[in-house]
């Protein structure tokens, strides 16, 4: 059941510092920053080189998405050579901004800004998925995620406000502090894992792969649909950001203190999530509930900022080249979607709020189909040895070796038509395997089963 490719591509996996993950994390400040203040009225040195066409802007936001699309389909072992130019050209453009120039090619500057910041969006989960080890993933996700959304939060108050003048200062610092990250990770097409061939003897799992992108699908519209949801109220795109630092930070907190995976945690950010929307809807009644509601939505924000290590899960067991791709289409046109809604809510903002509750629910019931199979995929160390630790289930010691094997393939997120292929037997023969294994666990479904295999040292 091992595979060579599987096991190569975990040891080129790295392990990096605090300090490096929190420099690449500084790319989601960068890049919401500065969209954030070409969306207000921008000044620098006390002129307004613009008004900027937010149609332009819109257009050029669009180009740069399918740009990075296309690049990570054609060029997957390079994207961190396009990573490491395309900052050093965000860093010049960023310089530009303090120069005396005309309002023209400030205005200019400003697009091709933007351009450079929004291509390299696909790039950040495309490292984490592809280079980072489990752990690393985690920390990335969660410490330096939480650092990261603070700056986010200031730069986005009420109270203090930033100036797009004094926001340029920011704007340097964490784009050197990107080409620290960017320059410290191995460029060569080498270090990047390999992906499926055709003839590799590698099969999808296809109940893994279809929940993901499910998974996936629900995310991104939350994704917009929080920060959405409170960008009238004042202070709420702060507050909810700064909740979700918090979250982030606590949940790191707990993986390294308690040794609480961040994974089992996930449904109750989810379900907090749920009830921030559900006091929206019900704050139009009540007002005294939108600031909670605010922070209730941040704590939700946390299962959206994990879609990088959803698709590192995926890309451990089948590391095919589409799936982050993939992933960055289906962003595009949740992005279509959601306009669409926002569009036909606009006058009746409480129902928006409910068909966001309604989606929020969706997640929670998704995710918790998923939670066992993802955690066990995570777990798994050593490919090669098919095991992370000695379980100390006892129900587990009484499976034979052969029904262990199907049992681990379930855990992968196999249907009982991949796994007859993987073992080279009948439907029929996994059919009865299946039985067995519910039977002696004591259990009546695969997602059940996949739980137990979890109760390890």
């Amino acid at each position: 059941m091992s595979h060579s490719l599987l096991q190569d591509n975990q040891n080129k996996r790295l392990t990096l510092s605090s300090f490096k993950l929190i420099c690449f994390a500084f790319f989601n400040a960068w890049q919401m920053g500065f969209i954030y203040f070409i969306g207000v009225s921008l000044s620098i040195n006390g002129r307004t080189p613009l008004p900027i066409n937010m149609d332009n802007v819109t257009t050029i936001i669009a180009l740069a998405y399918v740009l990075c699309i296309i690049y990570m389909f054609l060029f997957p072992k390079r994207v961190v050579w396009a990573e490491r130019i395309t900052l050093l050209f965000s860093l010049f453009t960023a310089i530009g901004f303090f120069l005396p120039l005309s309002d023209a090619l400030l205005r200019y500057l400003v697009y091709a800004h933007v351009f450079f910041c929004c291509f390299m969006i696909g790039f950040e989960s495309f490292i984490i998925a592809n280079y980072f080890s489990e752990e690393t993933a985690i920390k990335h996700l969660t410490l330096a995620y939480g650092v990261s959304l603070i700056f986010v939060a200031l730069f986005q108050n009420d109270i203090l406000p930033f100036t797009f003048s004094s926001f340029r200062i920011a704007i340097i610092i964490m784009i050197v502090l990107l080409l620290i990250f960017a320059f410290s990770l191995p460029a060569s097409a080498s270090s990047c894992i390999n992906y499926v061939k055709k003839g590799d003897t590698l099969a999808p799992p296809k109940r893994m792969v279809i929940g993901i992108l499910i998974l996936v699908t629900v995310c991104c519209f939350l994704m917009l649909a929080g920060p959405a949801s409170v960008e009238e109220i004042k202070n709420g795109v702060c507050i909810s950001y700064l909740s979700d630092a918090v979250a982030c930070l606590g949940l790191y907190f707990l993986y390294r203190k308690y040794n609480i995976h961040p994974l089992k945690m996930l449904s109750i950010l989810i379900t907090l999530g749920a009830i921030g929307f559900l006091g929206l809807y019900l704050s139009t009644f009540v007002s005294q509930l939108t600031y909670i509601s605010c922070i209730f939505l941040g704590f939700g924000y946390v299962a959206c900022g994990f879609l990088p290590l959803y698709s590192l899960i995926l890309i451990k067991s089948y590391p095919s080249k589409y799936i982050i791709p993939i992933v960055f289409i289906i962003a595009v046109i949740t992005v279509i979607i959601h306009s669409s809604l926002v569009d036909a809510f606009r006058e009746i903002p409480e129902m928006l709020y409910l068909v966001y509750l309604a989606i929020n629910v969706i997640l929670s019931f998704v995710y918790m189909q998923l939670e066992p199979y993802a955690i066990y995929v995570y777990n798994r160390k050593n490919i090669a040895t098919e095991t992370t630790e000695a379980p100390t289930n006892p129900l587990l010691e009484t499976l034979t070796k052969r029904e262990k094997e199907v049992l681990e393939l379930i855990g992968q997120g196999y249907a009982n038509s991949d796994i007859a292929k993987i073992l080279v037997i009948s439907d029929h023969t996994v059919n009865d395997y299946t039985k067995k294994i519910y039977k002696k666990l004591n259990v009546h479904s695969r997602h059940a089963a996949a739980k137990i295999i979890n109760t390890s040292k």
